[in-house]
């Protein structure tokens, strides 16, 4: 398929920025939309000079979306938000965005769209208000785009994650590991180099259209096994206690109060919730795209919450 540019939405964000890279690696000129340019300078440095360029666009103005969708061949939608604050709201930035998106690119004559959404969106009744968003988000991007291509990745890692980032630094500073409830939940972290990958794969591959593919790591974790593997990567000794739910959702309803909460409810919630792929669904073998273990990529960027730092190699990994 002949597509030459390329409109990331969110493409300053965590898994948007390997987007953009992934996209930039294959020639393309791409168009990071975000509200501040002035705060996407970072993003140039992905590709040659030129290639990549940041626009104004927020997504509660439809005009502005339609200005950075005009005259790409593809649009590609990472915008999320992990809470709420003033009007950045999950209606506002995942559904009516996605909306906004959707209808612009279809107006403008763009051939191919990808949205990024997550695992458990399919379930528009899920009780969670985030998740209930990217549903929303998804209903709206196959009405006004049919053909439209969605990822769904479980937990996704790298080195600006926030999941895995916060238990090495809750191990750093914590006497004890909080678990969750039971801790058995399972998860299946994917690092976000192969959804970056999948992403580009995914748009510039015609049958790719029309479809949904859920994105997940080589292998399945329950929480509690997630917590030993950061433990054992930072090369901190700490006891896992179990927490019963309903206290910390207490105390995460008061932390929504903060200018940026350490932790919501909705992720209370999805930290009790399985979030793994299902069988026979299309996924990153689809796409070829051999998945990285947590175990290979982890270290890379957890050493440094050693106690010794990067240079701490008392203990095997």
């Amino acid at each position: 398929m002949d597509i030459r540019q390329v409109t990331v939405f969110g493409g300053t964000g965590f898994i948007g920025r390997y987007v953009v890279r992934a996209l930039a690696s294959r020639g393309l000129r791409v168009r990071v939309a975000v509200r501040h340019p002035e705060l996407a300078d970072f993003t140039r440095m992905a590709g040659d000079v030129g290639q990549v360029v940041a626009v104004q666009a927020n997504l509660r103005f439809p005009a502005s979306v339609a200005a950075a969708v005009a005259g790409s061949d593809a649009v590609v939608n990472a915008v999320g938000i992990p809470y709420e604050r003033g009007r950045q709201r999950y209606k506002a930035v995942h559904a009516d965005g996605a909306r906004h998106i959707a209808e612009a690119s279809a107006k403008g004559g763009v051939r191919r769209m990808l949205h990024i959404s997550g695992l458990g969106a399919q379930l528009p009744r899920s009780g969670n208000a985030f998740v209930e968003s990217k549903a929303m988000a998804e209903h709206e991007m196959n009405r006004a785009f049919p053909s439209v291509t969605i990822l769904r990745p479980s937990v996704v890692f790298g080195p600006e994650d926030k999941f895995f980032n916060r238990l090495a630094t809750a191990a750093r500073l914590a006497p004890f590991m909080p678990v969750f409830g039971d801790g058995l939940a399972k998860f299946q972290p994917v690092y976000v180099g192969d959804v970056a990958e999948a992403a580009a794969r995914a748009l510039l591959d015609r049958a790719a259209a029309f479809g949904a593919y859920e994105l997940g790591g080589p292998r399945i974790y329950t929480y509690r096994e997630l917590v030993e593997l950061t433990l054992r990567i930072t090369h901190r000794h700490r006891r896992m206690m179990s927490v019963p739910v309903w206290p910390v959702k207490i105390g995460a309803f008061f932390a929504e109060f903060l200018p940026v909460p350490p932790i919501t409810r909705d992720q209370v919630d999805l930290m009790i919730r399985d979030n793994v792929t299902t069988a026979g669904r299309p996924g990153l073998a689809d796409l070829g795209i051999t998945p990285h273990s947590a175990e290979a990529i982890l270290p890379m960027y957890l050493d440094r919450y050693r106690a010794g730092g990067r240079y701490d190699q008392t203990a095997p990994v």
